[in-house]
Parts: C-alpha cells; sequence; structure tokens
C-alpha cells in the first residue's frame, strides 16, 4: 500500500491565526495606550506565541516537507511536538471522540498492549493515561484539528488500514 502524507491544512487554521493576531495586537494597543497590566502581558504571551506557534508548525511543515501524519501498511507516524508511532498490530480500534471542542480520533488498543503500555510509562505517564481514560474513553488519541483531511476521512481511512 502506499504511504498516505496528511499535513495541516493553512486555510483551516486562518481563523485561529486571526485570533491569536487580533488578541495579541490588542495587548499591545493596551501597552501603548499606558495600562501596564498583568492580562496585556498575559494577552501579548499567550497568544502571539500560539500564533507564531502554530505559524510556525505550518510553515515547517510546507518548507521541510514533514507531514503531520504518515500512514503507512504497517503504522501511523506522527510528527508533532514529539515523534511517535501506532503500530496497526496493536491497534484494537479507531473511532471519533469529542474533548472540549476538539475532535480526536480515539485509539482503542488491544488488551495486552494497553497494560504493557502502562507498564511501561513512568508516574507522570500512568497518572495521564488515567486521566485521559476518564475523560476521553481512551488513554491515547490522534488529534485532528486544521487538518487537511476531515476527521471523519481519517478515521475511516486508518480503520481500513487497520483491517488489512
Amino acid at each position: 500500500m502506499e504511504e498516505i502524507r496528511i499535513y495541516h491544512s493553512i486555510w483551516r487554521n486562518i481563523p485561529l491565526l486571526a485570533v491569536c493576531f487580533v488578541f495579541a495586537a490588542t495587548g499591545v494597543l493596551m501597552l501603548l495606550d499606558g495600562y501596564r497590566s498583568f492580562i496585556a502581558w498575559i494577552s501579548i504571551l499567550f497568544f502571539g506565541g500560539g500564533g507564531l506557534f502554530v505559524l510556525f508548525l505550518i510553515l515547517r511543515e510546507r518548507i521541510c516537507d514533514k507531514a503531520y501524519y504518515i500512514i503507512t501498511d504497517k503504522s501511523v507516524l506522527v510528527d508533532g511536538m514529539k515523534k511517535w508511532e501506532v503500530r496497526f498490530a496493536d491497534v484494537e480500534k479507531f473511532h471519533l471522540i469529542n474533548v472540549a471542542s476538539s475532535k480526536q480520533v480515539g485509539i482503542r488498543y488491544k488488551k495486552g498492549v494497553e497494560l504493557e503500555k502502562m507498564g511501561n510509562a513512568g508516574r507522570a505517564g500512568r497518572i495521564l493515561r488515567k486521566i485521559n481514560s476518564r475523560i476521553a474513553g481512551v488513554p491515547e488519541s490522534l488529534p485532528v484539528d486544521g487538518l487537511s483531511i476531515s476527521p471523519e476521512e481519517l478515521c475511516d481511512l486508518l480503520n481500513t488500514r487497520l483491517t488489512k
């Protein structure tokens, strides 16, 4: 099977970048008007930094040709802040989940694999996996907001590869 490369969509991330720019600009204007408030600085740092980070990720993917997801016949490679791999041999099924206002593809691992992952995780990792399981129903998931493919298409694609 051919390798499938999925990137963040520039067009789907423009609203996020616009909101970040507006809040960061508002913070700068507050400072220029003489307000020395904590809120102005937080707005500049949080939204300005967040917007620059999203822009960096999108440009890095395009300029360096580093796909966010690379789907092969054996696994899904994720190249975000941290590189990691989800092997199809370890997965029972993929399904869509909603976490707060974010859609994600939940990963339901086979029972033995999940126990092994829990055992290999450090203390913080075990706590995080338990919290994720309570909140989202799965210990791990793939974020799908702002990609060049819809969440439903990605989930269907992964389940198709899983059955082959």
